[in-house]
């Protein structure tokens, strides 16, 4: 097949969305499929173009078997609408443009987040007669109502919500990361004649249990002690005041340092934080490149999280979820819902409600004081993930819904 995918994220961007569609894409183009990605320049998290790709508008390159072009967009660090939107907005116009003189592929992949790519994706498949598949990664735009700044009949909303209807209708398939994310599709368009649920996956490989950690805690000056982590994106819907609240619980343990990984919208406010003397055995690392990302997997004794109390939440399986378990990382997480089913599934960990501090330093406790548990939970973890997260199973899924798009035929049994 020739495959166009069009996304706002590709490597060397970093975050779960660059990793997921990179990943896919190699796994294609090694089965022999001609694979065409259009995407703007690497930009993310830090909000600047990667240092290889600046001062150009196109940026035309091979890698791994895949024809990779980028476009230039206006990036920002800036978390604020009034950024970011005109950020977006430069990303889908030239994507449109360069994609005019890309040859016509047999179908395209169109990541759905964030809505202005997918849209330009949309138009280069409508005027090119293009099938396609668009692939739903995130509550969009349900999620606008989460911050609590926008309700279902504010002008904002409804013309976001207009725009993803328009991408999405004309899909040949809906693929999305678990089962909510579709229902959702579905209580905007009503039933979806070929829609799907692909599950994410993790490279088994490069994310497992036992690799050496030594030169990696030099280089971030991590001693050794027992190390609690929290690894991600610092976004609005992660409940800081709820970890920092349970790290400053264990700030007297000299067995035991908390660290925090990461950047994004609250990052100023756990830097603060983290200058209290409460805080005092606590730190902060910046993003790590994905390179980097399985040393601190195996670095941490355990991780942690907390999520803001909203029912979307309850819905979302987040990315970390994958790599803490192929890691073998017991986890801790104040979350309900889906989350929950899977780590209770997999035996790698705990789940308590959301906002229960208490909950949380309970269930961080145990694992910190048996060994035995712990160890358990490890085990559990890496078993499950080797169950359920295969990359080539995944690859597989995709192959049949881009192979269904083209011939217009119903899904396919699973395997």
């Amino acid at each position: 097949m020739r495959i166009l995918l069009v996304t706002h994220y590709f490597h060397p961007d970093s975050g779960a969305a660059a990793v997921r569609l990179t990943r896919l894409a190699r796994l294609l183009a090694a089965r022999g499929h001609q694979v065409t990605v259009l995407a703007p320049m690497p930009h993310y998290p830090q909000g600047r173009i990667h240092p290889r790709y600046r001062r150009r508008l196109v940026h035309v390159e091979e890698i791994d078997g895949m024809h990779v072009i980028r476009c230039w967009l206006w990036a920002t660090p800036s978390p604020k609408i009034s950024r970011r939107l005109p950020s977006q907005l430069s990303a889908m116009m030239m994507l449109a443009l360069r994609g005019l003189g890309v040859p016509r592929a047999d179908v395209a992949l169109i990541e759905g987040q964030p809505v202005f790519t997918a849209l330009a994706g949309w138009f280069l498949c409508r005027l090119k007669r293009i099938p396609y598949v668009v692939n739903i990664s995130d509550f969009w735009p349900e999620h606008l109502l989460t911050v609590g700044v926008l309700h279902e009949r504010h002008p904002v909303y409804r013309l976001f919500r207009a725009l993803v209807n328009r991408t999405q209708r004309g899909a040949a398939v809906i693929t999305a990361l678990h089962p909510p994310l579709l229902e959702s599709v579905e209580a905007r368009l009503g039933k979806v004649a070929d829609g799907r649920v692909i599950y994410n996956a993790v490279d088994l490989e490069r994310f497992r249990p036992g690799l050496d950690t030594t030169a990696f805690r030099q280089k971030y000056g991590l001693p050794q002690e027992r190390l609690v982590t929290f690894i991600g994106t610092f976004g609005t819907h992660m409940d800081f005041e709820v970890m920092l609240d349970v790290a400053a619980h264990f700030n007297r343990r000299e067995d035991v340092r908390f660290v925090f990984i990461g950047t994004g919208v609250q990052r100023t406010y756990v830097q603060e934080r983290l200058q209290t003397p409460q805080l005092s055995r606590a730190r902060w690392i910046d993003w790590l490149e994905h390179e980097e990302m399985p040393l601190a997997w195996n670095a941490s004794y355990l991780t942690f999280w907390a999520i803001r109390n909203h029912d979307l939440n309850r819905k979302f399986l987040q990315a970390k979820v994958y790599e803490a378990l192929a890691s073998g990382t017991p986890v801790a997480i104040a979350i309900e819902g889906i989350t929950t089913q899977v780590i209770a599934e997999s035996g790698g960990g705990f789940t308590v409600p959301f906002g229960d501090t208490q909950g949380l330093i309970s269930a961080i406790t145990r694992l910190l004081d048996d060994e035995t548990l712990r160890e358990q939970c490890s085990r559990n973890a890496r078993a499950y993930a080797e169950k359920h997260y295969d990359p080539q199973h995944v690859a597989d899924a995709y192959e049949d819904a881009l192979r269904a798009a083209i011939k217009g035929r119903p899904p396919q049994p699973a395997k």
